[in-house]
């Protein structure tokens, strides 16, 4: 049970209308990935914890869908990208869903305010088509040598 005051209370958290129509607008950038991709964001709070609830966007079909599902832990982990956002760190983002959300979540990174766990080998990011989605968010995928 989430209690009110923490991050998964906030509508950040629960806007998965909000969500969606920025996946539909960055599409491009989920396209080169296969049937079950998935992206996850849980609160620092709940990472600490090894429980709570997880924001998902999934790639099926022809597109990316955004879902909550149960955060048991890194060991138990369903995605293979998790983003672990600090207090208003994905709030911060949900923000600018209109106008670069992307970008924040990169500033967001970058500062440290959310963390970036990679749950899987490399060779299954680039098999599975993460390249775009992560190299969007300005982080060095493959290096300079191809």
């Amino acid at each position: 049970m989430t209690r009110a005051g923490t991050a998964e209370a906030t509508s950040a958290w629960h806007d998965s209308s909000g969500w969606q129509a920025l996946l539909a607008r960055e599409r491009h950038l989920f396209e080169p990935m296969i049937e079950g991709a998935s992206v996850g964001f849980v609160a620092r709070e709940s990472a600490d914890h090894g429980s709570g609830e997880m924001l998902v966007w999934r790639r099926t079909g022809d597109e990316v869908v955004v879902e909550r599902r149960p955060f048991e832990g890194f060991a138990n982990c369903p995605v293979a990208l998790l983003f672990v956002a600090e207090a208003g760190a994905l709030e911060a983002v949900h923000e600018r869903l209109h106008d670069n959300a992307l970008g924040a979540l990169k500033l967001q990174l970058r500062s440290g305010a959310t963390l970036l766990y990679v749950m899987v080998p490399k060779r299954q990011l680039l098999d599975d088509g993460y390249e775009d989605f992560v190299e969007a968010l300005g982080l060095a995928f493959l290096g300079a040598c191809r």
